[in-house]
């Protein structure tokens, strides 16, 4: 009897066992990002990018470690936006300028780049938003913001890709080098990011939805490096306030 008892209860912490270790945790899903990012060299999607009420569309190519292009869809001034890890450009055909920026603070890389993401786990504490479970990304109306006019549902309404809700604050009292006081991460099953909501220190969002994902594509260095007609002003380190 007693090793009949033993038996199940061996059997019963198994299962406990089992059904603990199946448990998301925020250190599991940042691992998943981190090897996800790892694991591919290149990629490209399509993106819905707001900026206050503002909101424009375009394509993203990025690569390893830390290089990407924005090129925006027209009617958004054909803005484009170059890194190739070492100097960031913005580049406003209309208005005849480019805006210059050497990198040099660090490590350094945008959110979907894979040196944007060790930066950003370095800098931030990450937990769930709210429940651990996988939920529709268009589940997130964003009234709990108490951000004034924000409505995401024009470019989430019936993404029901199933993502992984994070929220990010700085480890650090000062954000001027974070950016934000605060972040939202979708993150998917496979551990890609899909959306991005950062909340200024004015309350202002700064958001990307991203879709039609396509990965490791063939691409040259060079592609992330404009080329600047001789016409257009360049204005050189203005964007990075000194230290």
């Amino acid at each position: 009897m007693i090793k009949y008892l033993l038996s199940i209860l061996f059997s019963v912490l198994c299962i406990f066992n089992n059904a603990y270790s199946q448990i998301m945790t925020p250190d599991r899903v940042v691992a998943m990002i981190s090897n996800r990012f790892a694991s591919i060299d290149s990629y490209y999607a399509t993106f819905v990018e707001r900026s206050g009420r503002n909101i424009k569309n375009g394509n993203l190519i990025s690569k390893n470690p830390n290089l990407f292009k924005l090129e925006y869809s027209r009617g958004t001034n054909d803005q484009q936006i170059y890194s190739d890890g070492k100097t960031l450009w913005i580049i406003i055909p209309q208005k005849n300028v480019v805006a210059e920026q050497k990198l040099d603070y660090g490590s350094v890389g945008a959110i979907y780049t894979k040196e944007g993401i060790l930066r950003l786990t370095s800098k931030y504490n990450i937990d769930f938003y709210n429940e651990r479970e996988l939920k529709p990304i268009s589940s997130f109306d964003g009234r709990a913001l108490n951000i004034a006019g924000y409505d995401s549902s024009s470019y989430t309404s019936g993404d029901n890709r199933l993502a992984y809700h994070l929220l990010l604050t700085p480890k650090q009292a000062n954000v001027s080098r974070t950016g934000f006081p605060s972040i939202h991460l979708w993150v998917g099953q496979d551990g890609m990011i899909l959306r991005i909501l950062g909340i200024s220190t004015v309350n202002v969002p700064v958001e990307y939805l991203f879709t039609s994902f396509r990965y490791n594509i063939n691409l040259n260095d060079r592609a992330f490096v404009p080329y600047i007609p001789e016409e257009m002003q360049v204005l050189k380190d203005g964007l990075v306030p000194k230290s």
